[in-house]
């Protein structure tokens, strides 16, 4: 046994397989021989400088309540965070889910409130400074107005417009706060945000398809006849 033991110690792995796993090449026509648990630097040349995009940069009154005061894009997020300390700020990649819980029946009629800051990074460079750099800021609004003598419950998420096609595109849903749920969410919407520039009106964008609308006897049974708070997940593109 001891022999044997001595032999499989002694043995060394095939010098191309060693190479080829384990180590990165040092000779520059060799560097497709890498490891598979090699971490390749993001290139972040792939990321369009602002200075090369068509996103608005005209100015936009605050959508965050009654606010209004006159914002720029470059100074949204810091406005959000100094003067609205209320307001939850995060920051997201494309494609990770963020959540928020809502008590819905705290929303005024025809007076949209934002429920939460989304900094959305890998979009692009050249914007803002300090923690807020290269982050687009996309808030998600909150809003109720009556239709035929029924309230809806309006959310969407504005932020920076890029125009056409190219207008940043995300899914929102929402359902009951209950870790006993078998279904994840109940509600779902899937479309393009509203631009900031744009009217933060509940019954223009209800009109305009580009929200989560909830009807109040969905949401009463969502809330589990106000019991519960309005859990709503957000992924972005």
């Amino acid at each position: 046994m001891d022999a044997d033991g001595d032999k499989i110690e002694s043995t060394e792995p095939p010098t191309e397989l060693f190479y080829n796993t384990l180590f990165k090449a040092s000779n520059p026509a060799d560097r497709m021989c890498f490891s598979a648990f090699e971490v390749v630097d993001d290139n972040i040349g792939d990321i369009p400088h602002l200075e090369e995009t068509t996103v608005s940069r005209k100015p936009f009154p605050c959508p965050v309540g009654c606010c209004q005061q006159p914002c720029c894009l470059f100074m949204f997020a810091t406005h959000i965070t100094f003067d609205h300390k209320d307001v939850p700020v995060d920051t997201v990649w494309p494609g990770e889910p963020t959540t928020v819980l809502i008590d819905p029946y705290t929303v005024d009629v025809n007076q949209p409130r934002c429920h939460k800051l989304h900094l959305l990074s890998g979009k692009i460079r050249g914007l803002g400074d300090g923690k807020h750099r290269d982050k687009l800021p996309f808030a998600l609004m909150l809003s109720k107005f009556s239709l035929q003598g029924s309230m809806r419950l309006v959310l969407w998420i504005t932020g920076p417009d890029v125009g056409g096609s190219l207008r940043q595109h995300y899914t929102m849903e929402a359902g009951r706060n209950d870790p006993n749920k078998l279904l994840p969410y109940a509600v779902a919407f899937s479309g393009e945000i509203v631009p900031l520039h744009s009217a933060q009106d509940a019954a223009c964008i209800h009109q305009s398809g580009v929200a989560l609308v909830i009807p109040e006897q969905q949401l009463d049974f969502l809330t589990d006849s106000r019991t519960k708070l309005l859990e709503v997940c957000v992924h972005f593109y």
